[in-house]
C-alpha cells in the first residue's frame, strides 16, 4: 500500500474505530439508565415493605439480609438503593445523564443544596466519577458558596458567552506523559484518551475528527482537532503545542478559522473558534498577539502533572 493511500487508510481506520467506541459507550450508557431506574424502584419496593411493619424497629434490617442472600445483592447495595430512594423520592427527578456510581456519591452528601449543586454540574460539564468524587474531596461546592457564585442553572436556550467555556490552563495529568514528552506523543495520548479530554475541556463539547485537513493555496495543512459546541453553535478548532506560546500560533489559527468561514460554515452556525493550548504562555505576548481577535482565539497552558501540597507550601515560604 503506498504511503499516501496507508494514510488515507490509517485516518478510516481511526474513524471507524471511534464510532465502535462512541457505540458502546451509548450501549453501556443505556444499560446503566435501566441500572438507575431499576434500583430506584428496588428501594421504593423496599421502603414500603419497612413502611408496613414499621412496629418493629428490626424489621427493615432483617428483609434486606433475607433479601441479599436470595438474589444474589450485597447488603451494602441493598442499602445504597433503599437511600437512594429516600433521597430521590420522585422518579422523575433522577438524571437519564448520570451513572448509578454518580448517585451512589450523590446520596451521602447531607445537604441538599451541595448536592443539588453536584449533580447540576455533573450534568452540565459531563463530569466522570473520578472528576466527581475529585470536586467533591477539593470541596467545590463550598469554594462557589463563599466566593457567592452559586446561581441556578442556566436555561437551555441561553447561549454560553465563550469566556465562561475556555480555561486559562487545562490539566491533562490524566494523559500520565514522560517529562520529555514529545507533540505527536501528546496529541497521540489525548485522542487514546479523548472522553477525559472533552471531560477536562468542560461541557457540550463533541468530536468532530482529528487531524482535519483544510486546503490553502493549493496546501494542503491540518488541524489538530475539530471539535463541535452544542451550546455556542460552532466549530472549535484546537492546535496543541509543546512549547511556548508564540504571535505566530495565532497568524496560524486564524488562517484556519477562515478558511472554515468560507468554506465549512453552514446556516444557522455561528463562526468558528480557535483553542490554542500550549506549554506555557506569557500573558503579555498573548495580549499584543491576539489584538482583536480575543473573542476567536483563547489561548490556554496544560499541565502534565499538578504541583503536590508540600511543593506549593515550599514555593509559598520562598516567597515570603
Amino acid at each position: 500500500m503506498a504511503k499516501t493511500s496507508l494514510q488515507e487508510y490509517t485516518q478510516v481506520l481511526n474513524d471507524i474505530r471511534f464510532l465502535l467506541d462512541k457505540a458502546k459507550a451509548q450501549a453501556y450508557k443505556a444499560v446503566d439508565n435501566i441500572r438507575v431506574q431499576t434500583y430506584w424502584q428496588i428501594g421504593e419496593r423496599i421502603v414500603r415493605e419497612e413502611l408496613q411493619h414499621k412496629e418493629r424497629a428490626d424489621y427493615g434490617e432483617k428483609l434486606i439480609e433475607s433479601l441479599a442472600k436470595d438474589i444474589g445483592f450485597g447488603k451494602v447495595n441493598l442499602h445504597y438503593m433503599v437511600k437512594f430512594y429516600k433521597i430521590y423520592p420522585i422518579v422523575q427527578t433522577v438524571s437519564e445523564q448520570l451513572s448509578w456510581s454518580h448517585y451512589v456519591e450523590l446520596i451521602y452528601l447531607e445537604s441538599r443544596q451541595e448536592r443539588d449543586f453536584y449533580e447540576k454540574q455533573s450534568i452540565a460539564n459531563r463530569w466522570s466519577l473520578r472528576k466527581l468524587r475529585q470536586e467533591i474531596k477539593n470541596r467545590l461546592f463550598y469554594r462557589v458558596k463563599k466566593e457567592g457564585k452559586l446561581v441556578k442553572t442556566a436555561s437551555i436556550a441561553r447561549v454560553p458567552a465563550k469566556d465562561d467555556i475556555f480555561k486559562d490552563v487545562y490539566n491533562f495529568e490524566f494523559l500520565e506523559l514522560k517529562q520529555s514528552h514529545s507533540e505527536t506523543e501528546l496529541k497521540n495520548a489525548l485522542i487514546a484518551k479523548l472522553e477525559e479530554f472533552l471531560q477536562e475541556l468542560g461541557s457540550d463539547f463533541f468530536v468532530g475528527r482529528r487531524e482535519a485537513p483544510v486546503l490553502i493555496g493549493g496546501n494542503y495543512d491540518k488541524v489538530d482537532l475539530e471539535l463541535f459546541h452544542a451550546g455556542l453553535l460552532c466549530y472549535i478548532l484546537v492546535e496543541i503545542k509543546i512549547e511556548e506560546f508564540k504571535h505566530s500560533h495565532v497568524s496560524q489559527m486564524y488562517s484556519y478559522l477562515n478558511w472554515y468561514k468560507e468554506n465549512k460554515l453552514q446556516k444557522g452556525q455561528r463562526d468558528p473558534v480557535g483553542l490554542i493550548v500550549c506549554k506555557t504562555k506569557d500573558d503579555e505576548t498573548v495580549h499584543y498577539a491576539l489584538g482583536d481577535l480575543k473573542k476567536e482565539i483563547f489561548v490556554a497552558e496544560y499541565k502534565t502533572k499538578l504541583p503536590s501540597e508540600k511543593e506549593i507550601t515550599s514555593k509559598l515560604k520562598e516567597a515570603q
